[in-house]
């Protein structure tokens, strides 16, 4: 019989394989719950220069016998609201079903509340093991229902134009030209339905988005902006956010797209995308799938990702619970 141990994981030089196994079935979870992930060692390079600042806790489930990573947990404190956690927690698909995500569960209920953290938010699979893991939390709600969707990169189409406006792009750094602009427009990722359900009130500023912009280009992440700029005044008045791992430029991530509420209603928030993925085409030869997730009742993005080819694969659920364990 096997014998499973569950402990707080702490990385660090010593630990080197046992994080290659824990990024490794994290990468792999996150992919399965919403199609794209960061490689394993993009996630462990990232986790090695993480800073110390940084409220964020990992737990591990190991095979005694064969030291085989089992299950993992990570949860990280919401930047805004100090009591409530973003949570994730996966499980080897061959230990499912054998008390490891129960015991995990009960492990991370009984370090979190010392960390001051009173309620924990986790998407899962809507039909999935997770899903029905979740609802034998008394405490349990769901906030949103989300869209898990994908568009497969096709040749680019002849260039399209909107009048009063002109495509810039741009890696990893914002040109300072356009910091105060773009920083503008990512506070008005706010306005999309149930956006602050899943980030924290934001007013950005150059400090934050370069804070940001670190982040987002952590391990081999590169980013990836396309933005439609005001030609009036040249400041940005849409823009669409990708990253790819260059360890596996397969597929890319897309997070945000926004459009600033003075220019609405002029098809940008379509041109930006479609514009992003002629730049990702030309760009990363091997990119053949674009993956997003989309809240289910943001129907105007919806509308924008179907004529662009975007195919729902997956539904899945965001829930909030209060941390106790299970009944």
């Amino acid at each position: 019989m096997t014998c499973v141990v569950e402990a707080e994981f702490v990385p660090s030089l010593r630990t080197s394989p046992v994080l290659r196994q824990w990024c490794e079935l994290f990468s792999e979870g996150q992919r399965h719950l919403s199609g794209a992930s960061p490689t394993a060692t993009a996630l462990a390079e990232m986790i090695e220069t993480e800073d110390d600042s940084v409220d964020v806790w990992r737990w591990i489930a190991r095979d005694v016998g064969t030291d085989e990573v089992l299950g993992i947990a990570q949860a990280r404190r919401n930047s805004a609201d100090a009591d409530l956690a973003e949570f994730r927690m996966y499980v080897s698909p061959h230990a499912q079903r054998r008390g490891v995500g129960q015991a995990l569960a009960q492990l991370v209920e009984a370090d979190i509340a010392g960390y001051g953290v009173r309620r924990i938010r986790v998407t899962a699979r809507t039909g999935s093991a997770a899903e029905h893991f979740l609802q034998q939390f008394d405490s349990h709600r769901v906030l949103l229902r989300l869209a898990n969707q994908v568009q497969h990169l096709s040749p680019p189409t002849a260039d399209s134009t909107r009048p009063g406006y002109r495509i810039v792009s741009w890696r990893n750094r914002t040109p300072d030209e356009f910091v105060h602009s773009f920083s503008e427009a990512l506070n008005r990722l706010l306005d999309a339905p149930g956006a602050g359900l899943q980030m924290p009130e934001r007013n950005w500023g150059v400090e934050e988005l370069r804070s940001w912009e670190q982040k987002m280009t952590g391990g081999s992440q590169v980013l990836l902006v396309c933005c439609a700029v005001d030609d009036a005044v040249g400041e940005v008045a849409a823009a669409t956010v990708v990253t790819v791992d260059e360890n596996d430029s397969t597929h890319a991530s897309q997070h945000d797209t926004v459009v600033l509420p003075r220019h609405r209603g002029h098809g940008l928030a379509q041109w930006v995308k479609e514009q992003q993925a002629s730049v990702l085409a030309a760009e990363f030869p091997l990119l053949r799938e674009i993956y997003t997730t989309v809240n289910a009742e943001n129907h105007p993005m919806l509308t924008v990702n179907r004529r662009l080819g975007y195919q729902t694969v997956a539904e899945r659920i965001l829930v909030e619970i209060a941390s106790h364990t299970p009944r």
